[in-house]
């Protein structure tokens, strides 16, 4: 018995295309990474997010062995307007900040997460942290920091700095 059917390919769900972007998914819940040179896909590092929300790292065992302390550079965390990826004038010093201490020490490197408020699909934040990030990476490497000494990931809306529902909580969530 033989059956046959025809139609239009079905566009997969939940998938957003993001300009520029040529990743794939590595795994049920694994985006690839990252590589030194900002090249999505060769490095190996894999981010993965269990069935429970849990983000785990792959393939940065060597990085972050050396990545500065979080609480260090907590003073130096750069905010964004809604839907934007742009620093600021007025953040620019925290940048310049952060590419001081990292010129103190050709040791240190430095993970940029990209963050979102939880307005906006699950999807839509993640490509929106990944590019507060790369902002920030930018303008890193535009201070004369090497691009190898710099990573980025998109958290998205997963880990809010403040966990109210105003407008206030959503401005600190908003961060790279």
């Amino acid at each position: 018995m033989a059956a046959t059917s025809a139609g239009c390919k079905t566009k997969p769900k939940n998938i957003t295309p993001i300009p520029g972007g040529n990743a794939s998914v590595a795994g049920a819940g694994g985006l690839i990474g990252r590589d030194t040179s900002g090249s999505l896909g060769s490095g190996g590092d894999v981010v993965t997010v269990d069935e429970s929300g849990n983000i785990g790292l792959s393939g940065l065992e060597e990085f972050e062995d050396m990545l500065m302390d979080r609480e260090a550079l907590a003073a130096q965390t750069v905010y964004f307007e809604v839907d934007r990826s742009e620093i600021y004038p007025d953040d620019l010093g925290k940048v310049e900040a952060v590419a001081g201490i990292l010129a103190q020490d050709a040791q240190n490197k430095v993970m940029i997460e990209g963050h979102c408020d939880e307005r906006g699909t699950e999807e839509y934040n993640r490509a929106l942290g990944e590019r507060r990030a790369l902002s920030v990476r930018d303008a890193l490497v535009d201070l004369g920091v090497s691009a190898d000494r710099v990573r980025t990931m998109s958290l998205g809306e997963d880990r809010p700095a403040d966990t109210g529902l105003d407008d206030a909580a959503f401005a600190r969530n908003r961060r790279g």
